[in-house]
């Protein structure tokens, strides 16, 4: 049985942003159109969390 992480802040580079976040193991995901606002929101969701940011490519 694979146990989902409690914290977490994912940044997807692909044809959009996605910055995914889980907190207490729930996860939500939010589109952005410019990188910056992706990156910024990000690591203010990484600082609140105490985690770092994990930068993943989407290979879809």
């Amino acid at each position: 049985m694979v146990t989902a992480k409690l914290h977490g802040v994912e940044l997807v580079r692909g044809q959009k942003w996605t910055v995914r976040v889980t907190a207490y193991g729930t996860t939500l995901v939010f589109p952005f159109e410019a990188e910056q606002h992706a990156r910024s929101y990000a690591d203010g969701q990484a600082f609140r969390l105490g985690v770092d940011v994990v930068e993943l490519k989407d290979c879809a």
